[in-house]
């Protein structure tokens, strides 16, 4: 954990807001394309942003945050915020990092979602990367981040595309004429990356590299149902009832579990599973690393049977 003072508050839209926090010891470490940083709110709100632009020296960093008036309080809490106001930042981490290799590479970005697209565009540019960045908003008045990109000089790479001007973007076309083997970064709303992934059949090859703005569990699945979780260590069982988490009833029987965002979101919370199928319900773990049950977010995931045996 980090204290960090923000230095400077830059309005980017209607709704959006960039943050540049310096921090006030030693240097920021982690800081590349992908990353997300825990901004530690009052009243114990701790909320996820990625991570835009950073200083060379490591001491300065910024994210961009759409504020959400109908939200749960993160956004209104960081758009609260005054120069000078010092925040504890945790992190940063990185489930969505940017492969190395020469696959050509798109970059698929909506409304608040370019945030981390905007440093995988800028790492891409300079390691002489071929790639293209596909910028889907509403409106122009909602381009956030459009003057980054085009600070970046990317020219015929980058395409704003406004649904008000343009409708819903083809995005089997999009896909249909990638070049083989490509590989496609996309971040933005639910509605888009289901649109990307469903559009993702019509690639020839390649990989498509999503990052959720909210949990699985909050896209996907019904109710909830009780479970027992057992420690490996010790063999104590616990209860876990249909309007519980396994983090909290970890939290509650006091044994030490590592949390930040407690949306399934940012991986903190990650145990390894002994025994037992688990119920994914987070936003992060890959397909292939579902399958395998070996591990999951204790504060969204659950059990698809009776029981979990945790590694702890």
């Amino acid at each position: 954990m980090q204290t960090a003072r923000l230095i400077q508050k830059t309005e980017l839209s209607p709704e959006v807001s960039d943050f540049e926090f310096q921090i006030q010891e030693g240097r920021f470490s982690g800081l590349e394309a992908g990353a997300h940083i825990d901004v530690h709110l009052e009243d114990g709100l701790i909320r996820q942003y990625s991570i835009w632009n950073w200083s060379l020296d490591g001491r300065t960093l910024n994210v961009a945050v759409k504020r959400e008036d109908t939200g749960r309080g993160g956004s209104l809490a960081m758009h609260a915020l005054e120069e000078g106001a010092v925040v504890q930042i945790g992190g940063p981490r990185n489930h969505f990092k940017l492969q190395t290799g020469d696959r050509y590479v798109t970059l698929i970005a909506g409304g608040i979602g370019a945030t981390p697209l905007v440093a995988m565009a800028r790492e891409l540019l300079n390691a002489g990367r071929e790639f293209q960045v596909i910028y889907l908003v509403r409106s122009r008045e909602h381009a956030a981040m459009d003057s980054k990109f085009r600070a970046l000089g990317l020219n015929e790479w980058y395409r704003l595309h406004c649904s008000d001007d343009e409708g819903f973007m083809d995005m089997a076309e999009v896909m249909q004429g990638l070049p083989v083997d490509s590989d496609v970064y996309t971040c933005g709303p639910e509605p888009m990356l289901n649109a990307v992934l469903e559009a993702g059949t019509s690639m020839r090859g390649g990989t498509i590299h999503f990052e959720r703005f909210a949990a699985a569990s909050d896209v996907q699945h019904g109710a909830a149902e009780g479970f027992e979780i057992e420690l490996a260590s010790n063999g104590a069982v616990y209860q876990v009832g249909a309007d519980d988490s396994i983090l909290s009833v970890l939290q509650a029987n006091g044994v030490p579990v590592e949390f930040g965002c407690s949306e399934g979101l940012c991986g903190s919370c990650i145990v390894d599973v002994v025994e037992g199928e688990v119920d994914h319900r987070d936003g992060i773990l890959t397909p292939e690393e579902k399958a395998g049950s070996g591990f999951l977010c204790t504060c969204v995931s659950r059990a698809k049977g009776a029981r979990l045996v945790l590694d702890l």
